[in-house]
């Protein structure tokens, strides 16, 4: 309930700025594809193989901590902008079954908006929507970037980004109970932390 609200407020927030953008003449969809490389993965990864392990099998994962993301927005004449976003796709494969797709709303400004390059921030809710054979749920955390825009004004440009994010997910975590056996326990971990972004901008 508590996350539903806070998600609400944001979105609420996002379209009071929207409204409010009186000096804003124009919109200007744009629609941002990219390869994101994040930095928390690792954690969920190293757990997954740990509990393998206490398990009593030989560790067989597949990870890879490189995605695609996709982050449309709508730019105005103003800075201010708006967007939704999408990734990066994290998977594990073998052993271990694990699938984790975070969502975002956010919003931003755009610094030098009718320049060829830009400077931008942007902040909002990322939510991980992760399934898999340890994933007990997932909290809604705090989303923020800062980026560099190129080629702007033309059809296809480019940019980079660094993001943080708080979001985590709820994992099981096996440890060693006496000779044979494992106790279950819980670990939440930031599965994307920090990520870096390279990306085409249509």
């Amino acid at each position: 309930m508590k996350n539903t609200f806070l998600i609400s407020k944001v979105l609420l927030l996002m379209l009071v700025g929207l409204l409010t953008c009186g000096s804003a003449r124009a919109a200007d969809w744009r629609f941002p594809v990219g390869l994101s490389y994040v930095s928390g993965f690792d954690d969920v990864v190293d757990l997954c193989e740990d509990n393998l392990e206490e398990e009593g099998y030989d560790v067989d994962t597949w990870d890879f901590p490189v995605g695609v993301s996709f982050h449309p927005y709508v730019q105005f004449d103003n800075g201010f902008r708006v967007g939704t976003g999408i990734g990066p796709l994290m998977v594990i494969l073998g052993d271990v079954d694990h699938l984790d797709i975070p969502l975002n709303v956010n919003a931003g400004y755009t610094f030098v908006p009718s320049a060829d390059v830009s400077p931008y921030i942007r902040a909002g809710i990322m939510y991980h929507v992760a399934t898999g054979d340890y994933v007990e749920g997932s909290t809604p955390g705090f989303f923020g970037a800062v980026g560099m825009e190129f080629l702007r004004q033309s059809p296809v440009g480019f940019g980079f980004e660094i993001a943080l994010d708080t979001s985590e997910i709820e994992l099981e975590k096996y440890e060693r109970s006496g000779y044979y056996g494992y106790s279950e326990d819980k670990e939440d971990i930031e599965p994307i932390d920090v990520m870096f972004t390279i990306y085409a901008v249509f």
